[in-house]
């Protein structure tokens, strides 16, 4: 499933078209719609998960499976509890299991899993059998209230799980900043450009494997999903502001659900930029061509280099995306796609040290 809008709507929320079916009595269409509302969120989860799982990886790889109990404690538990909304949340206690960690908040019921599976870490909200069955229960629930056309009732329940995926993507993505900051403390930051390469390809080739195959149309539609299951935009309702010039669209992210939510800090969950404590995440301080060869590019968004740019150029002779990093955190960030994609300028190869092929 992909939405195949006109360009400059297909910025606009996928929760709009799916109470829109609800609102008016069209219970297999809003069923429709609400498939594929899940399913921006689940791709995105799927791929902090295993982008988070290859880093681990690298990290033990490295200094020794007997390090792990320790990388939760530096990368997760700080800072767990507070991205999960709980309000003054301490450190977390941290329970290590065969392929689970338990982290819980002193005070607080709720008790968080991280559990490995398949090349792949999942963030629940509790144990990943108990979070199963209220989620089986939940998608029940809510197919009940659209075919009983109970449009209230729908959104109250939407609300619970948009709540609750927000928070898995939040941790999850947190995270990916965390151990990047982890590895700058352990090994120098000029080791990032080594782990941005080597745990990016794995999921980055299974994504964009029919790139090379892909209209500019399909390109664009691929990429603004994602971004929508990013929980982008105002309100984190993924919403990104597309415009179409005659040579290529411009996408812009006021904020991005990622770096840009972490640099700014959120407001929708009353918590401060990634940067502050109980986070203290880091910056790369020197430029390098994963940063755009400019300094004090945030240590996540360098990850963009990367994908948008660096990898494509070697796989398919040039860019899939050119990005324009704000280096205020409060400005949008953008990123351009050109309609031909022999387009794309120079300068959207030398900036990440490479040229056109």
């Amino acid at each position: 499933m992909l939405r195949q809008d006109a360009a400059i709507n297909l910025g606009l929320p996928t929760r709009k078209f799916l109470e829109n079916a609800v609102r008016e009595g069209n219970a297999a269409e809003s069923v429709r719609w609400l498939d594929y509302y899940l399913l921006e969120f689940e791709q995105i989860q799927y791929i902090f998960g295993v982008w988070n799982w290859h880093m681990v990886r690298y990290y033990l790889d490295r200094q020794g499976d007997a390090k792990w109990p320790q990388l939760i404690q530096q990368s997760m538990a700080p800072w767990v509890g507070t991205s999960a909304g709980v309000v003054a949340a301490p450190t977390a206690d941290v329970e290590i299991g065969a392929k689970t960690v338990r982290l819980t908040i002193p005070k607080c019921q709720r008790k968080f899993y991280l559990t490995e599976r398949e090349d792949r870490f999942y963030f629940s909200l509790d144990s990943p059998e108990t979070q199963k069955k209220k989620w089986t229960g939940w998608r029940t629930e809510v197919e009940t209230a659209i075919n009983a056309h109970k449009f209230e009732v729908f959104i109250k329940l939407l609300d619970e799980y948009v709540l609750q995926a927000r928070i898995i993507h939040d941790v999850l993505c947190d995270w990916a900043w965390a151990l990047l900051t982890v590895m700058i403390r352990t090994w120098g930051e000029s080791i990032l450009g080594e782990v941005l390469r080597v745990t990016e390809e794995p999921w980055v080739t299974v994504r964009y494997e029919k790139m090379r195959d892909l209209s500019t149309a399909e390109s664009l539609q691929l990429t603004i999903e994602g971004m929508r299951g990013h929980f982008s935009g105002p309100n984190r309702a993924g919403e990104i502001l597309v415009t179409e010039e005659a040579d290529r669209y411009v996408l812009s992210f006021n904020a991005c659900g990622t770096g840009g939510r972490m640099r700014r800090g959120d407001p929708l969950a009353a918590t401060g930029s990634r940067m502050a404590s109980p986070y203290n995440f880091l910056n790369v301080e020197g430029a390098y061509d994963w940063t755009w060869n400019r300094k004090g590019v945030c240590a996540y968004c360098a990850h963009c280099s990367v994908v948008n740019q660096i990898l494509p150029i070697e796989k398919l002779g040039h860019p899939m995306r050119m990005t324009q990093y704000p280096e205020n955190p409060d400005d949008p960030c953008r990123w351009i796609i050109y309609k031909d994609a022999t387009a794309f300028p120079a300068e959207a190869f030398s900036e990440v040290g490479q040229r056109p092929r």
